[in-house]
C-alpha cells in the first residue's frame, strides 16, 4: 500500500516512495518507523480511546490540510506541492483541479483499453501541442515548473511569457539549454518576418520582413522591365529546348553585365529562400533569447505579485500586427504589376 498522499505526524514530512513505514495497529496511522521507535507509541495514542480513525479524519480535514498561501496546489494523489500554474502533478501527472480529473476517469471508464493508470497522457505531447482527441496534455510537456530552463529563468516563468503552443517551446527550450541544440521551426521558414513579429520579436521580424518584401518586389520588378522582356525574347529566338540558356552562357552577342541581369530574378528568388531557410533554423533560438532578455528584465523592474500579470502582458503572441505585415507584403509585391514601363 501506497502511503505518498499522507504526512508523518511525528516529523510532519510527506511520505515518499520507498520509504520505511510503519502503520498504528490502533487507528492505522502510517509513520516513519524511526520516528515511531523515537517516540515510543503511535502519535495519535491519546485518542484511541474515542474510537479515532485516521483515515477518517484524514478524509474530512483534507482540504484544511492544503495549501493556503494561494501558490501551491497539493496532489490529492501523492501529495506533492504544485506550482498553481499547472494543470497535472509534476510528481505522478494526476490531474489538479476536479473538471480534468472527471474528464480523466470517464475516458478510462468508457475505454479501459485506452487507459494510462491515472496519467494525463498515454503519448508523447506533440511537437505543436496538439494530444490526441479528447486527451488532456500537460501544457508544461512534463517539466517541472520550478526547473531553471534559461539563465534567471525557472520553466514556469517561460511559460507564461510564451503563452501560446508552450509544449513545443517547453521542449526545444530545455533542449537548448542542456545540449545546445534546437529543433528547425518550419513556421518560421514559411512566414519569415511575420513569424517573428507574431512572436513579439519587433526588430527581428521588421528587418527581415523588409529584406523579403524588397527581394520580393525587385524581382518582379526586374521582370516586368522592357528591357528584360527584350533580352529574353533575343534570347528565345537564338535558341530553344535545353541548349538554351547554354548558348546564351557562351554567346559573344551578350555582356557580361546582360548575362547578370538575365539571372537576377533568379539569384534574388535563391536570396530570398536562403534567408526563409535562415529563419527557420535560428527563430527557436533567437525566440529563446528575447525570452529569456525579457523575462530578466521584467522581474528585474517588476515587484513579486505583478510579476505574472507582467509576464502574460508583455509576452504571447501579436496576431494582428503579423496579419497586417503579411497582408501589406501581398500588397507591396503586386505594385510593380500596376506600374507603366
Amino acid at each position: 500500500m501506497e502511503f505518498t498522499q499522507y504526512k508523518c505526524p511525528v516529523c510532519n514530512e510527506q511520505f515518499k516512495s520507498g520509504d520505511d513505514i510503519v502503520v498504528c495497529p490502533e487507528c492505522g496511522a502510517p509513520h516513519h518507523r524511526e520516528c515511531y521507535e523515537n517516540n515510543g507509541h503511535c502519535f495519535y495514542e491519546d485518542k484511541h480511546s474515542e474510537d479515532f480513525s485516521f483515515e477518517e479524519t484524514y478524509s474530512e480535514n483534507k482540504g484544511d490540510s492544503d495549501n493556503t498561501d494561494g501558490n501551491t496546489v497539493t496532489c490529492e494523489k501523492c501529495g506533492f506541492e504544485n506550482d498553481k500554474a499547472t494543470f497535472y502533478c509534476q510528481n505522478c501527472g494526476f490531474p489538479l483541479n476536479e473538471q480534468d480529473r472527471k474528464q480523466n476517469s470517464n475516458q478510462n471508464t468508457q475505454n479501459p483499453q485506452n487507459g494510462n493508470n491515472g496519467q494525463p497522457f498515454n503519448q508523447g505531447v506533440p511537437p505543436f501541442g496538439f494530444g490526441g482527441a479528447g486527451i488532456p496534455f500537460d501544457p508544461m510537456a512534463g517539466i517541472d515548473s520550478e526547473q531553471p530552463i534559461a539563465e534567471n529563468v525557472t520553466a514556469g516563468e517561460m511559460s507564461k511569457f510564451v503563452g501560446k503552443n508552450t509544449p513545443y517551446f517547453m521542449i526545444v527550450f530545455n533542449r537548448i539549454k542542456n545540449f545546445g541544440s534546437s529543433k528547425f521551426n518550419f513556421a518560421a521558414f514559411l512566414f519569415s518576418g511575420v513569424y517573428f513579429l507574431y512572436r513579439k520579436m519587433i526588430a527581428v521580424g521588421i528587418i527581415v520582413s523588409l529584406l523579403v518584401i524588397g527581394i520580393t518586389v525587385g524581382e518582379t520588378f526586374i521582370q516586368l522591365m522592357p528591357e528584360y522582356q527584350e533580352l529574353i525574347n533575343s534570347l528565345l529566338n537564338m535558341q530553344n529546348g535545353t541548349q538554351m540558356f547554354y548558348s546564351f552562357s557562351l554567346s559573344s552577342e551578350f555582356s557580361m553585365n546582360e548575362i547578370l541581369f538575365m539571372y537576377s530574378p533568379y539569384i534574388l528568388s535563391l536570396a530570398k529562400l536562403v534567408i526563409m531557410f535562415v529563419c527557420g533554423l535560428t527563430a527557436n533560438r533567437t525566440y529563446y533569447k528575447h525570452c529569456t532578455k525579457k523575462i530578466n528584465l521584467i522581474k528585474s523592474h517588476v515587484d513579486s505579485p505583478n510579476i505574472n500579470k507582467e509576464l502574460e502582458s508583455c509576452g504571447g503572441v501579436n496576431l494582428a500586427l503579423a496579419v497586417c505585415f503579411e497582408a501589406a507584403y501581398v500588397i507591396v509585391s503586386y505594385i510593380p504589376l500596376f506600374i507603366n514601363f
